[in-house]
């Protein structure tokens, strides 16, 4: 590793403990933990949980907003000696397989689940159903992982459960879901459909806020490029060691587009993109085409015994496919069992959330035969996409693209007045990576 990696990866680690430090003995009731893709924040909770129940003997509740989230951390947290930890979930759930026989768990509330010091892992969604024999400061500390996907309406009803609270999470990823149209309450004084920490940050700027200035993750080019696009006041670097990342392929390539894309990465460009000739089918759900070509470039990887070098060789699961769609992913698997990759991992946005993996495929949300619309747009859902993966990303889009984008007029009536432009701000974002990307030389076409 170098100098200049290590200098960085310290001041990470400095970042960490003075978030931890700050959150557990600092006179501010609040804090909140930002993060970009691949940072550890995962860690900092694990981090800051373990030490609170040490010399402080705090009470500690880890939320999430989901509950996959939830056993994920209570699964690493089986990691660490703790003098309790316990899981709380729904009356009808029932524990994942990996955590059976190795975790106390709670169907519901139990009585003693706060009682001493010790760590409880749950939802929101539990610990707000048991409102009524909760009391303020029912714990000690409360730490919600994965706080920018949980919305301000369901923080607040449990935030008086706790005497501190930090909130760790990525801002530059989806925004929490809301069931309901949320126009009139962007132009409101309380937005509590944002975030929880966005929300925090709007009613009380003075709060704590560390960011993270790393990711483990990226490859310093899709680091650089992501940062800017999407995290303006996030600043932060790679400190991949690019000769720890590095793709090599034991047989040539034949293939024109699709050979050249796959040796860029192998020669170092994290992030390319390949255009399919034409435009969208009009009246399809799915482009078959498309999904062929991702199907194509993913078989391909394995048959020319894609390497991860000093690692191993790629088999199916190092590979994922990304698409925004349900139905234009289903295109995408069966094209891959055409090819008989069926155990090759395709989903949505929604789904690769926190997950990473060593290649990605990933659609162009605007290979469309229409004008885009929000949902297209937003710059949550491409962030995600374009930052799962450690060696490469390949990006598939319709040749199409370059003149939407070229030509898109946005209208000014997508919002209410005085609210946030999130569709703007999205297409900004597609804007900056394309044309970085045609600057760069790193589309191909086919």
């Amino acid at each position: 590793m170098t100098a200049l990696l290590q200098a960085r990866l310290d001041e990470a680690d400095r970042v960490l403990d003075e978030a931890i430090e700050r959150s557990l003995f600092g006179t501010d009731p609040m804090s909140i933990a930002k993060s970009p893709p691949g940072a550890g924040k995962t860690f900092l909770v694990e981090c800051a949980a373990t030490v609170a129940v040490g010399a402080p003997a705090m009470r500690v509740v880890i939320v999430t907003p989901g509950v996959s989230q939830l056993y994920d951390v209570a699964k690493r947290l089986l990691e660490y000696r703790l003098p309790r930890l316990e899981l709380a979930h729904a009356k009808h759930r029932v524990l994942p397989q990996n955590l059976v026989g190795r975790i106390a768990s709670s169907n519901g509330w139990a009585a003693n689940l706060n009682i001493g010091p010790g760590i409880l892992v749950t939802n929101v969604h539990l610990l707000a159903s048991y409102l009524h024999v909760l009391g303020p400061n029912s714990f000690d500390l409360m730490i919600v992982d994965e706080a920018y996907q949980l919305a301000a309406s369901d923080f607040l009803p449990v935030s008086h459960l706790a005497t501190r609270v930090l909130m760790v999470g990525d801002p530059g990823q989806l925004d929490p879901v809301n069931s309901v149209d949320t126009a009139n309450l962007e132009a409101g004084e309380h937005k509590i459909h944002w975030s929880a920490p966005a929300y925090v940050l709007n009613r009380f700027p003075d709060t704590p806020v560390y960011g993270l200035p790393v990711t483990r993750r990226l490859p310093p080019d899709t680091s650089d490029l992501i940062q800017a696009s999407f995290y303006p006041d996030l600043p932060f670097t790679s400190v991949v060691d690019p000769a720890d990342r590095r793709l090599r392929f034991r047989l040539a390539g034949l293939v024109p587009g699709i050979d050249r894309a796959l040796d860029a990465i192998a020669a170092g460009q994290s992030l390319v993109a390949v255009t399919v000739p034409g435009r969208p089918p009009a009246h399809e759900e799915a482009d078959t085409e498309v999904a062929a070509v991702m199907a194509h470039l993913s078989d391909h990887i394995l048959t020319r015994q894609g390497e991860w070098v000093g690692h191993r060789l790629l088999t199916e699961s190092d590979i994922g496919c990304i698409d925004p769609h349900v139905i234009a992913g289903g295109a995408i698997s069966d094209a891959l069992r055409q090819r008989r990759r069926g155990s090759i991992r395709v989903d949505t946005v929604e789904r690769w959330q926190g997950l990473q993996m060593p290649i990605s495929i990933v659609r162009h949300p605007l290979s469309l035969p229409a004008r885009p619309k929000g949902f297209d747009l937003e710059a949550g859902r491409w962030c995600v996409a374009l930052s799962r993966h450690q060696i490469g990303c390949v990006i598939v889009a319709r040749e199409s693209v370059t003149e939407l984008i070229d030509d898109y007029v946005h209208t000014c009536d997508t919002v209410a007045a005085g609210a946030r432009d999130t569709t703007w701000s999205g297409f900004q974002a597609h804007r900056t990576i394309w044309q970085s990307l045609r600057d760069q030389d790193r589309v191909f076409a086919l």
